[in-house]
């Protein structure tokens, strides 16, 4: 890998709100090239609804927990001058000891996506709108079709954008 490019991630949380924690993280480059993926075990939630990220609790019961992974995550991170991800979970990868370089840029496609600001902003309208075929069930989803659906999208809103601009 080399050294400051774009990454795209994509974070799964358990809930609820409080004791958050990180069940999945997956990073690819702007190439689709998978340089981190994976499930983990949580320290203090051991149930969430499911149908929200598509991950089962007792799928992760044998999995390494976050902090195992935490160092080779962060030298990932370390080498990005630009993160791309749908609805930021910065403060989650704060929360479990990663530091996001204040000179590293996060563009978080669901703010210039957002149009009635409700449930309708979701990562699937994202897809419909930009043609990604993102499967339809939750639970056949990885972190692997996230990224390359929000990388995807990306490069389709820059080229949207280019476009605009040279109306």
């Amino acid at each position: 890998m080399k050294d400051k490019q774009t990454l795209i991630y994509w974070v799964d949380l358990t809930g609820p709100a409080v004791l958050d924690e990180i069940v999945r993280l997956t990073i690819v480059d702007i190439n689709n090239n998978i340089l981190f993926n994976h499930t983990f075990n949580t320290k203090l939630v051991d149930w969430w609804y499911s149908d929200l990220n598509g991950i089962k609790p007792e799928e992760t019961y044998n999995e390494q927990t976050f902090e195992s992974y935490k160092d080779e995550i962060q030298k990932i991170f370390n080498r990005a001058n630009k993160l791309i991800t749908f609805n930021a979970s910065n403060f989650f990868l704060e929360k479990q000891g990663i530091t996001i370089s204040t000179n590293t840029v996060v563009e978080d496609l669901a703010d210039p996506f957002r149009v009635a600001g409700d449930a309708t902003d979701t990562i699937d309208n994202l897809c419909i709108y930009y043609g990604y075929d993102l499967p339809n069930n939750i639970y056949s989803r990885t972190g692997i079709n996230y990224v390359r659906a929000i990388n995807y999208c990306w490069h389709e809103m820059n080229r949207y954008r280019q476009v605009q601009e040279n109306k």
